[in-house]
This record gives structure tokens, sequence and C-alpha cells, in this order.
């Protein structure tokens, strides 16, 4: 196999997504004057394009011969990786691409003037750094993955410079993120000077030895915790985790209602898959050292999110809040993580209906992004006859539109947690995990906050349903962004009915990603 074909099979997501943005830049370039809506078509095709290159390196992985060289293809000097757990995510991160490309388009001709082809073409790139976010097994090439899709992100939040709000947004976003980004890049020094590499599977192999398989024995260098526990900064501020978590309502109400729903969606996915291969895949044989802190900060983070969302009166800040929780979720999953789920990271075992705690991560981000992109779609789409995303402009949508008022219920229950939609199956393997690994007071602080969460989604749909409208427009919805929203809440169905090979997807693609010689 020469190095292009290498090349191809290993980055051809990125590749395609790489020519396609330089694609719109040079088209825009070459013909300035041709309707910029036709770049938010060519997006489209751009994610749904990447998806299908995802899809065709999921048939390679499924008929790769059972051995380690074909099951995990690291490429680029052990830098980049294309393995299950990769393309698992970056078919998470592309679904809600794709759907905030559905909402951007009718949603740019009516609020971004100036510059809408390169508003395309930096969503392209962002999505480009978050595949890599997906992939990287090295920390340098992990960091200027993040920092990519960090910087596209700040442009993208402060793009609608005539606006005072976007302004702040992508300033507070930006001052945040270069605090954090200076922590992480002490912690990585202390990582690398402590272990003498930057390669995350040559740590794992380093620390397996030493700590033990079963991960009971708590000997890791103080300055090696240390940097880990910094570089947890960069990776919860990717997610919004508290208490690195402070941009966020402020980010989310002031950027562009679309760039909200991808900071809200595709850039948590790619965070999330970070965490668990830092965390998880990484350091996993000394999860005695960090697991009661992540059980904390899953605490913490999912309790002041929804502590905070009850008082808003700004559906965005709303939804802000209601990520923040959402995270706490996701990282009881990480939190929950026992040495047999090393086991499974290593292939020494394939994992059993019970192990449910990082399947369910996968499980919980596949089941958010369709859900709270549904959410995200019909915010846009009541925005665009409102003109302001207030929680008043809610009220009597029913009685305006049906549909609208339907889906945004339908995703609210599915990020609540009621079955048989996929957020009660997430929280379920979520909870259930941390039961087994003797977390059970956190299961049950779950449970508490899914309860307080029901408070402020419902009241939304209260308004919807038994208050009078205040505004007599028309609600009539842009055929793409209904369509993004129908699409949502039928993967959010979905999910739900076919939790079973979906859970088993989730499974598969976390079996034997560590590649150690030492097991």
């Amino acid at each position: 196999m020469n190095v292009w074909q290498t090349l191809w099979e290993k980055m051809a997501p990125e590749l395609w997504l790489a020519l396609m943005g330089f694609a719109i830049f040079t088209l825009d370039l070459i013909f300035p004057r041709s309707p910029k809506r036709n770049y938010g078509i060519l997006t489209i095709v751009a994610f749904v394009g990447a998806l299908l290159l995802v899809g065709w390196q999921m048939g390679k992985l499924a008929d790769a011969e059972m051995e380690p060289t074909n099951k995990i293809a690291v490429w680029l000097t052990t830098a980049f990786v294309a393995d299950r757990m990769a393309v698992f995510f970056k078919v998470a991160i592309l679904v809600g691409a794709l759907l905030v490309a559905f909402v951007t388009v009718d949603y740019a001709e009516r609020h971004i003037w100036s510059g809408r082809a390169e508003f395309y073409a930096i969503l392209v790139f962002a999505v480009l750094a978050l595949c890599f976010m997906a992939s990287a097994v090295e920390l340098i090439t992990l960091f200027l993955a993040i920092e990519f899709a960090s910087i596209a992100s700040y442009i993208l939040a402060a793009y609608m410079r005539d606006d005072p709000k976007s302004s702040e947004a992508g300033l507070k976003y930006f001052l945040v993120g270069a605090t954090t980004t200076a922590v992480a890049l002490y912690g990585m020094s202390l990582i690398y000077g402590t272990m003498g590499t930057t390669q995350l599977y040559e740590i794992a192999e380093k620390l397996t030895p030493i700590l033990g398989e079963k991960g009971s024995a708590f000997g890791l260098h103080p300055f090696t915790l240390l940097g880990l526990l910094l570089m947890l900064a960069m990776l919860g501020f990717k997610v919004s985790m508290v208490p690195v978590h402070g941009w966020a309502p402020d980010a989310y109400e002031g950027a562009p209602t679309p760039v909200t729903a991808f900071l809200s969606v595709a850039s948590k996915a790619a965070g999330m898959a970070a965490f668990l291969r830092i965390v998880a895949a990484t350091f996993g044989p000394a999860s005695t050292g960090w697991q009661l802190i992540l059980a904390f900060l899953s605490l913490v983070t999912m309790t002041f999110g929804n502590l905070g969302a009850l008082w808003q009166r700004n559906i965005k800040r709303l939804m802000a809040y209601s990520s923040i929780a959402q995270v706490g979720y996701l990282l009881i999953g990480i939190a929950a993580f026992t040495p047999t789920d090393w086991q499974i990271l290593t292939g020494v075992r394939s994992a059993q209906p019970t192990d449910m705690g990082l399947p369910g991560v996968l499980y919980f981000v596949l089941g958010y992004a369709f859900a709270n992109m549904a959410a995200f779609a019909v915010i846009v789409w009541v925005e665009n006859f409102a003109g302001s995303s207030e929680m008043e402009d809610y009220d009597g949508l029913a009685q305006k539109s049906p549909l609208a008022a339907s889906l945004l219920t339908i995703s609210f229950l599915s990020l609540i947690g009621i079955p048989p939609l996929a957020g009660f199956f997430g929280k379920f393997f979520l909870f259930g995990a941390a039961i087994k690994a003797g977390l059970a007071w956190l299961a049950i602080a779950g449970i508490i906050n899914s309860v307080i969460s029901a408070a402020y989604y419902l009241e939304v749909v209260r308004r919807m349903f038994f208050l009078q409208p205040k505004i007599q427009k028309s609600a009539e919805a842009p055929f793409l962004v209904s369509i993004a929203a129908i699409v949502g809440v039928l993967g959010a169905f979905l999910l739900g009915i076919f939790v079973g090979p979906a859970f088993q997807w989730a499974q598969d693609s976390l079996y034997e990603i560590v590649t150690l010689t030492v097991k």
C-alpha cells in the first residue's frame, strides 16, 4: 500500500472537508457576485460527503482482519488514529454539523449581511478541526486540533459585527479559551517531563506495569497528576464543564443561533472524544487518582446547570445551562470507570451488556446531538418570525405552528429522559454504570437533577400549549429548518426504539482502542 492510498484510507473525511473549505473560499474569490445561498448548499454537500466517507471507513474497519495493526489504523507517526471510536464520534460531529448547516442557510440570508461565504468556509474548517480532535492520540496534535477548532469558533461566535451581543460572545469565549489554553499547555509540559513522551498510548503503556492492570495502586508522580488536572481545564472548556463554564451563557445568547447550536452539539461531541482519549484511554490504569475528582465535577456541573436554567428568560441562555447540565450527566459515565472498562479498551475482554459506562457516554452523545439539534432548529424557526429568543416568544406557539411546538416538546422530553426517547436510555446506561461502580450517590444525584430539569423544559411546553400568542405574525418555517427539526426528532426516536443495536455499536467502538505491547 503506497503512502497516498494510506493517506486517503485513514484521512478521507478530513481531506474532503479541507478540499471543500478551500473550494468555498476559492469560488467566492473567483465569482464574488454569485448567490451566497449556493455556498450554504455546498456546505451541506461537504458534510454529507464526509458522512459517507466515515461510513466507508466504518466498513473498512469491519472488514479488516482481526489483527491489532488492522484493527487500529494509526498513521502520521502515531499522532492520528482512524479507529472505531474516532469513527463513532465523527458520525455524531457530522450529524450535528449537517443539521447546523440546514438551519444556517436561511438564517444567514436574514441575519448575516457580509462575508456569508466566508462564514460557511470557516464552519467547514471548524468541523475539520473537530474531526481531528476525535482522532488525535498525541498531546501536541490534540492541542493543535483544539486550538484550530476554538479559533474558528471564536470567529463564528462574533461574526455579527454590528450586534454588540455577538461581539461580547466572541470576546468572552476567547478570553476564557486563551486562559485555559495556557493552563493546559503547562499541564502538558508536566506530563511530558514526568512521562518522557507526548504519545497517549505510550503514556498508557508506561502506566500499566507501574500501577497494575486493575488500577488499584495510586503510584502517579504528583506532577503527572497535576498535569492531568490542568489539562482538564482545556477539556472542560470545550464541553462547558464547571468551573470553566462561565463563557457559555453569554456566548450562547450572543452568537448567531446556528453557531450556538454548533457549539452545543458538534463541539461538545468532539470535546467528549478528547475527554475519553485523555482520561480513560490514557490514564485508565490510574483511575483511582481521578475518579472521585470527576465524580465531584459531574455532581457540581449537572447541579449548577439545572439550577441556573430555572431562572432564565431567554431560550438560548436556558439551552446554555441545559448543555452544562448534560455534560454533568456525561461525566458520570467516565467517573464510573472500572478495571473492566480498561480491559475492554485494551482488548483483554469483550464488553458485556452490563458494561454500560463508557458505551453509555457514546450513546448519550449521539442521542443528545439529535435531540438538541431538533430543539435549536425550532429556536431558529421561532426567531425567524419573532425576531428574538425570549421565552415570551413561545407563548401560544402550538396555535400558530402545531408542528414546531410538537417537535420542540419531543426534543425536550428526550433531554429530560422520558422513554422511549434516546435521552432516557442514555441516562439509564450512565446511572446504571455509576451504581455498578459503587457511585450510587452520583446516580441518585443524576435522577434528582433530571427531575429538576423537567421544571424549566416543561415551562416552555406550558407556554406553547396553554398561553395565548402575543405575536400574530406567520410562523411558517423555511424548508431546511423544518427538515432539520424533523430529522433530529426522528433520530432521538429511532435511537430509543433500536436501542440494542445502537448500544452494541457504541460498545464495539471502544473495543481495543488502546494499543499496548504490555497487557
